[in-house]
């Protein structure tokens, strides 16, 4: 398995790989994401988020996407792993270790204090790997987030 960064014309692929990992997990949110999208928002120089194809000799079987955090209590960056994923006949191999480890080595490089990702709490063999590498999850944190609608709604506020 080799590790590259993705590039303008990966495009078409990496929308192909999210939506396989949305079947994959049962995602419960409509992906409404197209290959435009992450032309602008993903692969474009003024990007905040880089991705990397991961590939089986020729073959591509997954990606991963990351950017760069800020802590206020540690005054360092953090690196956040927004999505992995590996085409199941390709999982079981050590190469979603090898992408971790990747990904920490980043980390180090750019002297983050932390390196974070979340999982859906019905992803049970994802959580299970996770604790098994050594990540601890985080009883003290609740995520939030609002759709377009509710922040749509928030602005108007008064």
């Amino acid at each position: 398995m080799r590790i590259e960064k993705a590039a303008i014309e990966d495009a078409d692929l990496l929308v192909y790989f999210i939506k396989r990992l949305a079947e994959y997990e049962a995602f419960p949110f409509d992906v409404t994401v197209t290959a435009d999208d992450l032309r602008v928002n993903l692969l474009s120089p003024s990007s905040t988020a880089e991705a990397v194809l991961l590939y089986a000799g020729e073959k591509p079987c997954g990606f991963a996407v990351y950017y760069y955090t800020f802590s206020t209590t540690t005054g360092k960056r953090g690196l956040h792993l927004d999505d992995l994923f590996i085409e199941p006949e390709y999982q079981g191999r050590g190469w979603g270790k090898q992408v971790l480890v990747y990904l920490s080595k980043l980390a180090v490089e750019n002297q983050c204090a932390r390196f974070e990702w979340w999982a859906l709490k019905t992803n049970v063999s994802a959580i299970k790997f996770y604790e098994r590498i050594g990540a601890q999850q985080l009883d003290e944190l609740a995520i939030f987030r609002m759709d377009k609608s509710g922040t749509s709604g928030l602005a108007k506020m008064v």
